[in-house]
């Protein structure tokens, strides 16, 4: 499936999919972009993997999805634990 083909199926279900990280860099400065990662916001860990049940699940702090040869993160919130100094 093409990276346009996911995004239109993000779309279509409440979603929104961003290109992220070292791509967008690299873009900008007219290197070779070589390495695509996404961040998908407005859609759940469930409905991605329902609209995706190939994508692989990488990571233990946070999921991440590859598939296509990119990987797709949900988007998040940082939450700080400990205590406050």
């Amino acid at each position: 499936m093409e990276i346009i083909e996911i995004a239109k199926t993000i779309k279509k279900n409440g979603g929104t999919l961003y290109l992220v990280g070292g791509a967008v860099r690299d873009e900008f400065i007219g290197k070779p972009v070589y390495d695509t990662d996404y961040c998908v916001t407005g859609i759940s860990k469930e409905t991605f993997l329902k609209l995706f049940p190939k994508a692989k699940i990488l990571g233990k702090s946070f999921e991440v999805f590859e598939m296509e040869h990119a990987q797709f993160a949900l988007a998040r919130k940082e939450q700080k634990s400990g205590t406050r100094t």
